[in-house]
């Protein structure tokens, strides 16, 4: 009896050893601060356009022009719409991140979770193609090439051997405007496709669109000598 008593003893101990191990609970978030937080720089009362984006980046210590981190933490808050985050996406995301104060905001940003070059293949296609709808203007569903230029380098992160080529090719193609299955499709030759203009693992009828077709082509020819 003694011994049983001795062994329960035993597992009360362990088990309060290991309960004492546990992690603290992480702390509360303040939905009030998020909220004010919004205010602070929203230019309407439902909406943090680019206005709003901008002032937040001057807060935090970025550019809002060059800096893919803003991209990303429109991405991870769960912006839906072009260039805006809207106030029920902004207190539902934050909240989601536990970001209740502009200190946790600038960590978030200037960490590793706005760092798009940290993100996993699969992320990463989410976060590109994000990329172009959160750059659309109102309600149109293609982007300017000449938007194409300034955005695809901050966006790829590096991913593409075909990046400086492509663009090239696209300023003195008859293309105006790209549209999402370009961008996206664009990725994935870059993942598939070797560099010019060789452009190893290409297949004619691989159904990539035809811009990327039409940059094969154009690359090829003007390697021939």
């Amino acid at each position: 009896m003694a011994a049983q008593l001795r062994a329960a003893a035993a597992r009360r101990l362990r088990s309060g050893s290991r309960s004492e191990r546990r992690p603290p609970e992480p702390p509360a978030v303040e939905p009030e601060k998020i909220i004010k937080m919004f205010e602070t720089y929203a230019e309407e009362e439902d909406c943090l356009g680019m206005e709003g984006l901008c002032g937040l980046c001057e807060a935090v210590g970025i550019d809002p022009e060059t800096d893919v981190r803003l991209l990303c933490f429109c991405w991870r808050v769960g912006a839906k719409k072009p260039s805006m985050i809207l106030r029920e996406e902004w207190n539902e995301g934050m909240c989601r991140l536990r970001l209740d104060s502009l200190d946790k905001l600038k960590k978030f940003v200037l960490g590793d979770s706005c760092d798009p070059t940290n993100l996993e293949q699969k992320q990463f296609r989410d976060f590109f193609k994000f990329t172009f709808l959160f750059s659309r203007e109102g309600t149109h569903r293609t982007i300017e090439k000449d938007l194409v230029a300034d955005l695809l380098p901050i966006a790829i992160c590096g991913r593409s051997c075909h990046e400086e080529t492509f663009l090239k090719f696209l300023e003195a193609s008859s293309t105006t405007r790209v549209t999402l299955d370009q961008w996206c499709s664009f990725l994935e030759f870059s993942v598939k496709v070797g560099a010019a203009p060789g452009f190893e693992g290409y297949e004619e009828d691989g159904a990539w669109p035809l811009l990327l077709d039409e940059y094969v082509e154009q690359l090829k020819a003007d390697a021939v000598p």
